[in-house]
């Protein structure tokens, strides 16, 4: 098999991808792909070598299109994969350039982000004496003839650009820059909504004359207030009364605006919602009773129980109340204004709840715990061959589909609590980008004892009561004799028969745990001289990490190696990044050492087996996920922390519950990590492919 080949087979089989489109689901248990993009076949054709400048041209076109709408709903992966190779088959097409710059911007990558701008606007940057930031000059701006030839659109989209730009850098050039594009723009189309781009960025560098005479100018060319107009229209109406000082006017604007909220995608909404948590950040006086008024589409993460088993003595979820469940889901579906869904998919509550909310419009992405032939034969088959093709055709219907874990499940269900961490930590983070915050919406049974994985395990886990919507079944059909409390070992299904069955027996605990290796690189260039140096470097590194101060399950050594494991995403995340600035610092103190000292840091997180060593007689952990932890260490960035989207979903799971808690306690809380996505890695030593992010301090 060629290198291509064996890597396009690792990436299907990735442990982990929250935004592909690629799944395993069909009754045969092969891998079945659902229905990708067009805009993928377009990238795979070949219309981008096509001799014609005017097909190019459409092609280039329609691929940026998709891949601005991928950003504006918060999917970066699919924004990424599709806009790198699109880019490398044409890198000559602007539209193309300017759409991968700022995926690139969005994920973190500020620098490569700024070399694809510099070539469009004609200009080499030069290193600023005072910050020693590679920046280009306003004279140089001004003086390029892109500002003059330059189509109104692209102008505008690279003004977007260095504003988004100045979140990272927190340079004011970056936001002269973008109010000179956006200006620019603005002369060239006198479209309103650039309008108000060039006002607000003119606030922001100092000049509220100019900002309010742009302002002016903008309602000039929008039709009065209380004359039709659009959503688009009212809310640049809004923001034009806003900036002139009258908040009432614009808080009537934007009522008036989401009238229409029916009739807009939500990303509208949200783009709107954005703009003056923007504003606000930056200082400006945001009416509260505006954000109020913005209603952004609430993310909902779903747990339920499926439908009975037929080795259940009692019931939980009969067929019978199908109908009246469906209902119940769907008017709280409605009433929460749901737009985005993540769930699992078992036979009863988790389809239903896809079905209701694809049949408003929404968007479901599924998670699965563990390998789809499991999954089937655990959570669907014993329901009958109905729910079978539903499963089939929910999962042929969802905007993604993925997996927490591709591993067998062996009787562990831990492995459902594991995608529920997942299944949460990812609508966090989602909502981030949305400005909402998700909701949990659980069909559960209110006399049953939570189980790892189950409905109400996961109803104890969720901090924020004020997002939590319960459906209890036995407000539904029977009364399961009016026990007051249901025995577990009366609807824990029979073990099915598998393969694996003599093995489960003799299987030592399975646990969630995080974990993170590390290495030093510069290590392997040491000569004998070097050594006594090295080992007064490895004892100061001891003393220092004994200064952390984080809890750790397990923390081993091996030569210049470190594995270290624990019970949280974000212990493993201090840590780490606590482990890194040591190393940092401690290897400028060497400057004996051929080669710098610096750390290569992994961290992933995933289920374990938990048992004792047989030769050393202590705790050890074991399984395939210690090896994917291993296997991204060597090819992260040296410096620098990488973790896998597993560990980061987890993380923002965590740092939300956190947060909450500090909102119950009226205390302030502070973000202390920040996450830029990478890309897809190839993991060492062909163990698959993996989405990975670069984790540093806030």
């Amino acid at each position: 098999m060629s290198e291509d080949a064996e890597n396009e087979k690792n990436a299907k089989n990735s442990s982990f991808s929250i935004e592909t489109n690629d799944s395993q689901t069909s009754k045969t248990e092969t891998q079945k792909t659902v229905a990708a993009p067009t805009v993928e076949a377009l990238i795979d054709d070949d219309a981008l070598e096509d001799d014609d400048e005017e097909i190019i041209y459409s092609s280039c076109k329609k691929i940026e299109q998709e891949i601005t709408a991928l950003i504006a709903t918060g999917h970066m992966f699919k924004a990424h994969t599709i806009a790198k190779k699109a880019f490398s088959k044409h890198p000559d097409d602007i539209d193309l350039a300017q759409a991968y710059a700022l995926v690139l911007l969005k994920t973190g990558a500020v620098d490569e982000s700024r070399k694809l701008i510099y070539p469009i606007l004609g200009i080499t940057p030069q290193k600023d004496e005072a910050t020693e930031a590679v920046m280009i000059t306003i004279s140089d701006l001004l003086s390029s003839k892109f500002l003059t030839e330059g189509r109104p659109d692209i102008i505008a989209n690279i003004g977007h650009i260095f504003k988004e730009s100045w979140k990272y850098s927190h340079h004011c050039r970056d936001l002269e820059i973008s109010r000179e594009l956006y200006l620019a723009s603005f002369k060239k189309d006198k479209k309103t909504r650039i309008g108000m781009h060039a006002a607000w960025l003119s606030w922001l560098t100092g000049n509220d004359v100019q900002a309010k005479l742009l302002a002016e100018e903008v309602l000039k060319l929008l039709p009065p207030f209380g004359l039709e107009a659009s959503f688009d229209e009212l809310v640049n109406l809004a923001e034009a009364q806003l900036l002139i000082g009258r908040e009432d006017d614009a808080c009537k604007l934007y009522e008036e605006a989401m009238k229409q909220s029916d009739k807009v995608d939500y990303i509208s909404i949200v783009t709107t919602r954005q703009q003056l948590y923007f504003l606000r950040e930056a200082g400006f006086k945001v009416p509260h009773q505006t954000l109020e008024i913005l209603v952004p589409p609430t993310i909902v993460v779903f747990t339920g129980h499926a439908i009975d088993h037929p080795s259940f003595q009692v019931s939980l979820f009969s067929p019978q109340i199908e109908a009246d469940v469906k209902r119940v889901i769907a008017e709280k579906l409605h009433a929460i204004n749901a737009k985005i869904g993540y769930s699992s998919a078992s036979c009863g509550a988790d389809i239903i709840f896809m079905e209701a909310l694809q049949n408003m419009g929404g968007e479901i992405n599924i998670i699965l715990p563990f390998a789809i032939s499991d999954f089937i034969e655990t959570n669907v088959r014993h329901a009958g061959p109905r729910w079978e093709k539903r499963f089939e055709q929910i999962l042929e219907n969802a905007h993604s589909v993925s997996f927490a874990c591709e591993d067998k499940y062996l009787g562990h269900d831990m492995l459902y609590r594991f995608s529920n961490h997942v299944m949460h930590g990812s609508a966090v983070m989602r909502g981030k980008f949305l400005t909402s915050d998700p909701h949990l919406m659980a069909v559960w049974h209110s006399r049953t004892d939570p189980i790892p994985g189950g409905p109400a395990d996961f109803i104890d886990r969720w901090t924020n009561i004020s997002t939590l919507h319960l459906i209890d079944l036995d407000e539904f059909g029977e009364s399961n004799n009016n026990v007051e409390k249901i025995d577990p070992s009366l609807i824990k299904p029979q073990k099915f028969s598998l393969t694996f069955d003599p093995f489960i027996s003799k299987s030592p605990d399975r646990v969630i745990k995080s974990m993170m290796f590390s290495d030093l690189s510069g290590y392997s260039k040491l000569q004998d001289e070097h050594i006594p140096s090295f080992l007064d470097f490895l004892e100061k590194l001891n003393n220092a990490i004994e200064k952390i101060g984080v809890s750790l399950e397990s923390l081993n050594t091996w030569g210049d190696a470190v594995f270290a494991v624990a019970d949280s995403a974000m212990r493993i995340a201090d840590f780490g990044l606590r482990y890194c600035d040591i190393i940092e610092n401690l290897g400028k103190k060497y400057p004996e050492f051929p080669f710098p000292i610096k750390a290569r840091i992994s961290l992933h997180s995933g289920p374990v087996f938990l048992a004792q060593d047989p030769f050393i007689k202590k705790i050890n952990f074991y399984g395939g996920h210690i090896n994917r932890a291993a296997r991204l260490e060597p090819v992260t960035a040296v410096g620098q922390v990488y973790a896998t989207q597993q560990f980061v979903a987890l993380l923002y799971g965590e740092t939300n519950d956190e947060r909450n808690e500090y909102a119950q306690k009226e205390l302030k809380y502070y973000e202390r990590y920040s996450t830029e996505y990478v890309g897809v890695i190839s993991l060492a030593k062909s163990f698959g492919q993996q989405e990975v992010y670069h984790l540093r301090w806030k």
